[in-house]
């Protein structure tokens, strides 16, 4: 490719001290592939945030999932460049997708493909998949909707099939073809799972992105079990939009067919809520520790609750501060645009105070078959809890309530929860600034 300027490349061998692999010369022909052991999430601005191999979190932007799906294969970096380039139409883009591959490089996440590294951690990780497979009221629930949902002659979409298992079952239950979509390397263990139970006839395995791949026919049914513990930072609402738009017949099937996001307020123990919180009670305990002042720290800081996550068991454990609230409904049958606005006046009862709020989901499959998660009720769960936690403790009286607002992907407001004390007789935002939620 011209202009391309031989760089190193980490290559595979034994990682050193610092946790970096060796170098090797590195040119347009160099066949790159994704190593197995990273994780993504997106951030409040809709970024890709990378956890690298190297050990290292690395920013790769808004277009980050597209430029790890070119990837997904072996690929030359000549190649893979210009189709980068071709796709941004020689816009003044490309010289930051330039730089994000250069750091997908440093950071261990590209190695060369004859580097050959087997699955170790991430959702290339096998023990990934056996929690979520030991978490049998997850797994039971999404084989019965499918097997429910499944026409005999039917083709079907499984996005993000991980070890396999709901693609197996699919095919068992008689859908003609399951085209089972996965980007990571666990799609290796996968295509050995429909072999060793018998599907590969009807099974075909998919690798990449499903928003970067194309089918040789339309779907009669979708099957995405892509809920995240903040239940939409897998992107089921922009996967699913895409699979509509673009691999699905137009009354295509899906399980799950509606996602609810429930929120409910929390009072956290004493201990818990300091080492999470930040806020000015944090302030005035690290000047008392360490005799120094950060306010600056909290000034820069937005006030708006702090994002974390808790296994269920944790979470069962804390006390309640009010029944759950519905935040949102979405149907992912009919909704067409992926930024929600939502809220919900949450009511503490007693009245007393809130320092967290917990955000999860209710994920209506197949007729009357919905998976929950709930730690109060059932505290056991591969999926964790987020837990939004407030900078301070607020008091929330008799004749008050706790609104929560919930954005995502709304232009101008930042992803994430934010929190007031209203009055119960003060309305909230009217039904139709809510966006991507059908009633």
């Amino acid at each position: 490719m011209e202009g391309y300027q031989d760089t190193p490349l980490l290559q595979e061998p034994v990682p050193g001290p610092d946790n970096r692999l060796p170098e090797i010369s590195l040119s347009p022909d160099t066949v790159l592939q994704l190593a197995p052991n990273f994780r993504t999430r997106l951030d409040a601005a809709g970024h890709v945030i990378l956890d690298s191999p190297a050990g290292t979190i690395v920013d790769i932007g808004p277009r980050g999932f597209a430029i790890l799906s070119m990837f997904s294969r072996p690929v030359a970096l000549g190649n893979a460049l210009g189709r980068l380039e071709t796709e941004l139409g020689g816009s003044t883009d490309f010289a930051p997708t330039m730089s994000v591959v250069n750091m997908l490089i440093e950071e261990n996440t590209l190695v060369a493909s004859a580097a050959g590294r087997a699955p170790t951690t991430g959702w290339a990780d096998p023990i990934e998949h056996a929690r979520m497979l030991h978490d049998d009221r997850r797994t039971r629930d999404f084989i019965s909707a499918l097997t429910a949902a499944v026409r005999p002659g039917d083709v079907v979409l499984d996005i993000g099939t991980g070890s396999g298992v709901l693609a197996v079952a699919l095919a068992r239950a008689g859908a003609r073809r399951v085209y089972a979509v996965e980007a990571s390397d666990i799609a290796a263990v996968a295509a050995q799972v429909f072999e060793a139970n018998g599907v590969t006839d009807r099974v075909t395995l998919v690798p990449g992105w499903s928003r970067q791949i194309e089918l040789p026919e339309r779907a009669d049914l979708l099957v995405a079990e892509i809920i995240g513990n903040e239940p939409f930072e897998e992107e089921i609402l922009e996967t699913t939009l895409d699979a509509r738009r673009r691999l699905l017949k137009p009354r295509a099937r899906l399980v799950p067919h509606a996602v609810e996001l429930l929120a409910r307020p929390l009072l956290l123990p004493e201990a818990e809520f300091r080492q999470r919180a930040f806020g000015c009670a944090a302030v005035k305990r690290w000047r008392d520790l360490y005799g120094i002042d950060f306010q600056p720290l909290l000034d820069v800081a937005s006030q708006d609750p702090v994002y974390s996550v808790a296994e269920g068991e944790v979470v069962a454990a804390w006390p309640p501060a009010g029944p759950s609230a519905v935040l949102t409904s979405v149907d992912l049958t009919t909704f067409d645009d992926a930024s929600v606005h939502a809220s919900a006046d949450l009511v503490v009862d007693p009245p007393g105070p809130v320092n967290a709020v917990t955000v999860t989901f209710r994920a209506r499959l197949h007729d009357a078959i919905v998976h929950t998660l709930d730690p109060w009720t059932w505290p056991s769960s591969s999926w964790a809890t987020s837990v939004w936690v407030l900078p301070e403790p607020v008091h929330v009286g008799p004749e008050s309530a706790l609104r929560a607002s919930y954005h995502r992907r709304v232009p101008g407001s930042p992803d994430g929860l934010t929190v007031e004390v209203v009055d119960r007789a003060k309305p909230s935002f009217p039904a139709d600034s809510v966006r991507s939620v059908q009633p």
